[in-house]
């Protein structure tokens, strides 16, 4: 699908059929189009410059750094990072696998420092989301070299396309990042491909695709920058997202601004909530 913003970008950027194919088969995909470096250093800068501004939090998570007014951490954000996750090359490859109309609902920087000690498990992302119907394609940009030892992200190939959430379990011990399992009679291990990537290259993948990282036990950290996007014709429900939020108060779910990146808006969203 070429629209008439797809067409303001160089058409080498764009997937081809093939590639959008191999996303709906795998549900994931990694364009050939990189991030250019220089702007690589810039974000990677902007993300020294929050973790300085920011000294109360922990690197493993931050959530929402594109707010100014303190998002659900209360920290002090920048628009930089909207401007970071709403590039045109971006926007035009999501306009090719989740249609013209988009909102950006979520963003988040996973630290992944050195010798941290903590796994992902598998799971999905997606059961907490107040979504209807649910519906994410989330862009994953590594601000430094993803190598099979610093503990990539790992994803189950086809596991989206049952359109399911699955059985997840609760798995005890703080060496974990999140402790909701996805149970294992829904997916066979011994598939998983790791997405080994350099910064600057950027994955998407579908909101149902089972995926996990393993510890980082090397000396240099594995940073990324998440931006979650959903179909215009989608409903965020910020009342559902409040009650969500009882049990998930630092997500702020039931305060979380949406963006209206691309087309128009189809379901009634709420774009007043959340900004300053």
């Amino acid at each position: 699908m070429t629209t008439t913003e797809n067409s303001q970008v160089d058409q080498s950027v764009l997937l081809s059929d093939a590639e959008v194919q191999q996303y709906r088969e795998k549900g994931w995909i990694v364009p050939k189009w990189e991030i250019p470096q220089d702007l690589i250093a810039e974000m990677r800068q902007e993300y020294d410059d929050l973790l300085a501004r920011n000294p109360h939090v922990e690197s493993d998570i931050i959530l929402a750094p594109h707010q100014t007014n303190g998002g659900s951490m209360g920290i002090k954000g920048s628009e930089r990072w909207l401007d970071f996750a709403t590039q045109p090359e971006l926007m035009a490859i999501a306009r090719q696998l989740i249609g013209e109309d988009i909102i950006l609902w979520g963003t988040t920087v996973f630290g992944k420092p050195a010798h941290n000690g903590k796994e992902t498990p598998w799971h999905q992302d997606g059961g907490y989301y107040p979504i209807r119907p649910l519906e994410t394609l989330t862009m994953w940009i590594p601000l430094d070299d993803v190598t099979p030892e610093n503990g990539p992200m790992k994803f189950i190939p086809g596991s989206h396309k049952a359109h399911e959430l699955f059985n997840h379990s609760w798995k005890d011990g703080d060496d974990k990042t999140i402790n909701l399992v996805t149970d294992s009679e829904y997916f066979d291990e011994d598939k998983a491909e790791p997405l080994i990537l350099r910064a600057g290259q950027v994955s998407f993948h579908d909101v149902y695709m089972i995926h996990g990282s393993s510890a980082n036990r090397t000396d240099s950290r594995r940073a990324a920058f998440i931006v979650r996007l959903m179909p215009a014709t989608s409903l965020y429900d910020h009342e559902l997202g409040a009650e969500i939020g009882k049990k998930h108060p630092a997500q702020g779910y039931g305060v979380r601004p949406l963006y209206l990146v691309s087309g128009q808006d189809k379901a009634g969203n709420n774009f007043s909530i959340g900004h300053d």
